[in-house]
């Protein structure tokens, strides 16, 4: 099912009555959704709005396919302007920098029927499972190529296993012995480690840190 929200303008721009009540329905929509398509105008910048939209995705956990629109209107388009524009929307939206990117024409129709292969690719991931073996085979060669920060107290963070224990969005727990030791950069590391090697384009994956005790022979085990 397709569902069309309304137009969801900055809060202070939002008139009281029938047009706050849809905000608040296209919001409640959007976190009930399986993927949610942010469309944007490729003849305008990305407003501070559109950044608030992808976050308010990326932290309801639903997957993702950033629209461009009106592509057909850019002048003088090639590979080189493509490259520009893709890496300049994951920086302006670094919350959805996962999300697969489509230059469209909803005018002229141009690559509108790739949208219907992108649902379907995010919906795939956002429902992926992955196997405890594989999840801690890629998890141990993370850890092995950049060991967790030490403190100024020389504490350092051990990772010991991971599981993954939902789907949409895939939400793996990791145990370690104190999950303060890991700030955002390495958890942020981490992630990517787990994405590049297993995909997840078009999803967000949630990383939950645990305390556990050491088990025998575990990534971050110190010897």
């Amino acid at each position: 099912i397709f569902l069309d929200t309304a137009g969801v303008r900055r809060a202070a721009r939002v008139s009281k009555g029938v047009e706050q009540m849809m905000v608040q329905r296209s919001l409640k929509a959007a976190r009930r959704s399986d993927v949610c398509l942010l469309v944007l105008d490729a003849t305008e910048t990305v407003s501070d709005q559109e950044t608030t939209l992808a976050n308010f995705i990326a932290e309801s956990g639903r997957a993702c396919v950033v629209v461009v629109n009106k592509w057909d209107a850019i002048a003088e388009k090639d590979d080189k302007l493509y490259r520009t524009s893709k890496q300049f929307l994951q920086n302006k939206l670094p919350s959805v920098s996962w999300a697969q990117q489509l230059f469209v024409s909803a005018k002229t129709g141009l690559k509108t029927q790739q949208i219907y292969n992108a649902i379907g690719k995010a919906v795939e991931k956002h429902r992926t499972r992955i196997s405890t073996a594989v999840l801690n085979e890629v998890l141990e060669d993370a850890v092995r190529w950049q060991r967790p920060p030490s403190t100024s107290t020389g504490r350092q963070g051990s990772v010991y296993y991971c599981a993954q224990v939902s789907t949409r969005p895939p939400t793996i727990v990791i145990f370690c012995n104190d999950p303060d030791l890991f700030g955002q950069s390495y958890r942020r590391y981490l992630e990517s480690q787990l994405r590049k090697s297993l995909g997840f384009e078009g999803t967000p994956i949630r990383l939950l840190f645990r305390a556990r005790r050491a088990q025998r022979g575990a990534p971050g085990e110190q010897a």
